[in-house]
């Protein structure tokens, strides 16, 4: 046996006499918590996040989990960018337009009126330098994207008087997603309200509301406003096609 040869052997062998293991270490789980901005109920929307979280769990071998929470558990729906920016979350799941109080570019990322439909959203952001731009934007938040489904061409609403034509719009309080909607319906007379989907049913039930748009049949349904508002139109013009998101 040559000297290189029983060094090597009997310094591995005082390393496994000491009990040291050897420099290879196990990789640190990761725990990323995700807070929406829409109610559990809502199980396509919502449940984007919640495929999100087993697509990751299960591509990682369970070392990457990302603990999903709706609107109202760790903070207000419309709290999430405050809560990425200060770093007191990893993740959330919303639509950007709610923030276009913030800066109106945060519509751009999701619908403006008359704006692309998902096909042209799609083609923008992910071929047409689209999110490049954005994420440069939402850098200054401390954030980045990557699109949690579509909704498409969304209904007109749901309001609790009928509408026969522009005039009958006029001091109607309603309920619209955000961003530049309110100042494009403004024009029509329509007194615009910001609300998560939560809230919306009880104040249309209340009278608080005249009328409110969220997305669609399935999920208006599951909300309960057909119960409180009987008339129902379409098209929602103002929501071509809404890109719902994660911020990351």
């Amino acid at each position: 046996m040559d000297r290189r040869s029983l060094i090597k052997r009997t310094g591995i062998a005082g390393v496994l006499a000491a009990g040291v293991a050897p420099a290879v270490h196990a990789q640190a789980a990761v725990r990323w918590r995700l807070a929406s901005s829409f109610p559990k109920s809502l199980d396509t929307i919502f449940g984007s996040a919640e495929k999100f979280s087993q697509t990751v769990k299960a591509l990682s071998g369970g070392k990457f989990e990302v603990s999903v929470h709706p609107a109202g558990e760790l903070m207000p729906a419309f709290g999430v960018v405050d809560a990425l920016e200060k770093d007191t979350i990893e993740m959330a799941q919303t639509a950007a337009y709610y923030f276009a109080g913030k800066d109106p570019i945060f519509s751009m990322s999701c619908a403006v009126p008359f704006g692309f439909t998902t096909l042209q959203m799609n083609a923008w952001k992910d071929h047409g330098n689209g999110r490049k731009l954005l994420d440069a934007f939402f850098a200054k938040y401390n954030f980045r994207t990557l699109s949690a489904g579509n909704t498409t061409t969304q209904m007109g609403g749901w309001y609790r008087k009928e509408i026969k034509t522009p005039a009958d719009l006029k001091g109607l309080k309603m309920r619209l997603g955000g961003g530049v909607f309110g100042e494009a319906m403004a024009k029509l007379g329509v007194v615009a309200q910001s609300l998560p989907a939560g809230e919306i049913y009880q104040a249309l039930e209340k009278g608080t509301l005249d009328a409110a748009e969220f997305v669609g049949p399935y999920d208006d349904e599951k909300l309960g406003f057909n119960k409180v508002a009987p008339y129902y139109y379409y098209p929602g013009w103002w929501e071509g096609g809404a890109d719902l998101e994660f911020f990351i």
